[in-house]
């Protein structure tokens, strides 16, 4: 065999096996190792390009006001940023001329600055870093306000009102308060409103008394009288006063059948002992005008055994018809007996401005013959709020309750209900 021929034969035969499998995609055509082509732009299975944009600052932080009690005790901070791979570090500044100091965990677009953990004047800013850059934001400023202690003088100012003076509300609840320091908080033109009683407990309900700690019940008719109202009175001596009634448990709200939770006391009942214990005190004389208020509110739901079954109401909040029943006797049993009746109800703002499906006012009845004692607290931070509340068929208010965050240095209390009233509270509705 000529050995050369038989070469170039495998040789051919080599290429042929090579096409072959070339063809269906088994090799490369060639057995040749060629260098790998540069990847080009644009091409299809490049890797694209990623482009850096700039850090910038499109939206900076925005002062706040928030309160050091209240509704409204926090706020947000946040900055919006253009850039590649943003990373956000927020600081605060504790007063004019501080050092900035990092916020720890601060690292998000937003910061939440609560008022419990921030000093009025705070102010805040945010650094943000990116792949071109790093850009600081203008300084936020957090105000926070703490309660005043010139509400009087607060309203005359905003409102542009006269003769504005300012008080407090007080209860059982406030059992063992420093007087001297509230009556030195009220001025001497301020005034004290005093809770007499309330019906808020059901007939036959166990109960702690806040004054002496003893365990108690309502007994047979629901209706406790306030522990504190006689000392609370002797004590804001000097100071004009108010007496108030918590609208309570009714035969009219009682749907058990023998009247567990009521046990058939009117609106009418209420007054007279309301009357009773008001002239039994000995501070309300027959030269007094002192605001007479039914305080309208609903109230907590009760449960009791009533036949071997659980029954569980809630206290309502007396309707305009019972309101005048009480209203009318309180008057009727004080004039009668040489007394004056400076007539009131308190209530929310909310509910003094509501009206029936026809369109009057709900409460027009009892406006005519009661001045407003109104709660109208707006954020509750112990400040005037910065709009007058709401008062429905009546003119105006005649005493306004601000806040339930009133705070009185050397009180022995946290936050108290406070008011102010108007020059003619004093004086009877004609």
């Amino acid at each position: 065999m000529n050995h050369a021929t038989s070469a170039v034969r495998l040789t051919i035969a080599a290429a042929s096996i090579a096409l072959t499998i070339s063809s269906l995609g088994w090799l490369p055509a060639t057995t040749a190792t060629a260098a790998p082509a540069s990847p080009q732009i644009g091409a299809i299975g490049a890797l694209p390009m990623v482009k850096k944009v700039k850090t910038k600052i499109t939206k900076q932080p925005k002062s706040a006001t928030i309160g050091r009690y209240g509704t409204k005790t926090s706020t947000t901070f946040s900055v919006k940023a253009k850039g590649t791979k943003l990373h956000y570090t927020w600081q605060y500044q504790a007063g004019a001329g501080a050092d900035w100091v990092k916020i720890p965990g601060a690292t998000k677009k937003s910061y939440t600055a609560k008022a419990s953990s921030w000093a009025n004047g705070t102010s805040f800013r945010v650094r943000v870093k990116g792949k071109k850059g790093t850009v600081t934001s203008k300084a936020a400023t957090l105000t926070v306000l703490s309660p005043t202690n010139t509400p009087a003088a607060d309203a005359m100012g905003q409102f542009g009102w006269t003769g504005i003076t300012q008080g407090v509300d007080l209860s059982a609840w406030q059992y063992g308060i420093s007087m001297p320091a509230v009556t030195g908080w009220v001025g001497a033109d301020g005034f004290v409103m005093l809770r007499n009683a309330s019906g808020s407990r059901p007939a036959n309900t166990a109960y702690t008394d806040l004054c002496t700690g003893a365990k108690t019940s309502s007994g047979a008719v629901p209706v406790t009288k306030d522990c504190a109202y006689a000392g609370l009175a002797d004590a804001a001596a000097g100071r004009r006063l108010g007496h108030y009634w918590f609208n309570g448990w009714i035969a009219a709200m009682d749907t058990t059948a023998s009247q567990a939770f009521a046990k058939g006391y009117t609106p009418g009942q209420s007054a007279t002992q309301f009357v009773a214990w008001l002239l039994a005190d000995g501070n309300y004389t027959t030269s007094s005008t002192d605001p007479l208020v039914l305080d309208i509110e609903s109230g907590s739901a009760w449960t009791k055994t009533v036949d071997g079954k659980k029954k569980t109401l809630t206290l309502r909040a007396w309707k305009p018809s019972e309101a005048l029943v009480f209203l009318n006797t309180v008057r009727q049993l004080l004039t009668s007996q040489g007394y004056q009746a400076n007539l009131y109800v308190y209530m929310g703002a909310n509910n003094a401005s509501s009206k029936t499906s026809a369109g009057s006012y709900v409460w027009r009845d009892v406006a005519a013959i009661t001045r407003l004692w109104v709660a109208s607290w707006g954020t509750n931070n112990g400040r005037i709020p910065t709009s007058a509340p709401k008062t429905g068929p009546w003119s105006t208010w005649s005493i306004w309750q601000y806040t339930a965050n009133a705070r009185i240095a050397g009180s022995g209390m946290g936050g108290l209900d406070a008011d102010i009233a108007r020059a003619d509270a004093w004086t009877p509705k004609s």
